[in-house]
């Protein structure tokens, strides 16, 4: 047997408790700085008569309560708000709170809102069921990174890693540049250090056009200034992508013999550099977009480099 949440069970008792409350109530004097509303009998002037017999329990009549109230019957009555959905804490005092959550239960159920807790009050309260408990929120889809970790020794042979919650899901080999560390150089010059949002990603860039060198299956990456070193101005580094060499529809075009780097053919590890983007092979590029389509292209995704 699964057993119910423990919300649940709070939910039960604070409900069972204050009906509980509800059954002394009747055969109670009113709390000290309880006073009737216009509009609703009192229930000290029903005291104020001569000695009955004992009222059923339908007939019993609980005190009517505002702001400034306090004692038991504010505690009972904090709880049946709270098991209704009105979050309270029952310290027994009337305060702006329950007035608040008084006004906002009378308007739910059609009662005049004026905050003042009277005979059609306690009845609703009593007669109305109490509020669900709200579902546990299940887990957000989690956060997505991209990382670039740069080998210092040879740019070409870095490492693109896809990462959710901190948790490496694939790494790829991946060339930055043309094989340069500086990163002001604009187009042999390696991606500059720090974290990239993602403007955009395509699987059918290019449209054909032999003007456009980047292809197929990119992530476009925002502009970025790169870290000078003394004395030199900072230079702007732009139209940077992770890519590889493919066609726009994401195949190979025919090796030309006559070429040494085919644009949009790949020929091998030589194809990892590039004029400052970052290079995958077509089968890796393929794998990470396809990983990230599965996740629904996340709007948190960054690119960190480091």
């Amino acid at each position: 047997m699964n057993r119910a949440p423990r919300t649940v069970w709070a939910t039960l008792t604070t409900a069972a408790l204050a009906i509980a409350a509800f059954a002394t109530l009747g055969t109670q004097a009113p709390d000290t700085a309880t006073a009737s509303s216009s509009g609703e009998p009192a229930a000290s002037a029903a005291r104020s008569a001569a000695p009955a017999a004992p009222a059923s329990r339908n007939q019993q009549q609980w005190p009517t309560l505002r702001t400034g109230a306090q004692g038991s019957a504010v505690t009972a009555l904090q709880q049946l708000l709270t098991a209704r959905g009105h979050s309270l804490t029952a310290d027994g005092v009337f305060g702006d709170l329950t007035e608040a959550a008084v006004r906002a239960f009378q308007a739910q159920h059609s009662l005049q809102a004026d905050g003042v807790v009277g005979p059609k009050t306690w009845n609703a309260l009593r007669s109305t069921p109490t509020a669900p408990t709200k579902p546990s929120p299940r887990p957000g889809p989690g956060t997505y990174t991209l990382k670039l970790t740069k080998n210092w020794g040879d740019p070409l042979n870095s490492r693109l890693a896809l990462v959710k919650d901190g948790k490496e899901l694939k790494s790829y080999r991946a060339g930055s540049g043309g094989g340069s560390t500086n990163e002001c150089v604009p187009n042999t010059g390696w991606v500059p250090s720090g974290v990239y949002k993602i403007k955009g990603h395509f699987t059918n860039r290019g449209n054909w056009n032999p003007r456009v060198a980047v292809q197929g299956y990119a992530i476009q990456l925002e502009d970025k200034y790169c870290t000078p070193a003394p004395g030199q101005k900072p230079v702007k580094r732009t139209e940077m992508f992770i890519h590889s060499e493919m066609l726009t529809n994401g195949g190979q075009a025919p090796d030309n013999w006559f070429e040494k780097d085919d644009t949009w053919h790949w020929n091998g590890p030589s194809d990892y550099s590039s004029l400052g983007c970052i290079k995958l092979e077509p089968t890796d590029i393929k794998d990470l977009f396809s990983r990230l389509d599965q996740a629904g292209w996340p709007k948190n995704l960054t690119l960190q480099v480091s």
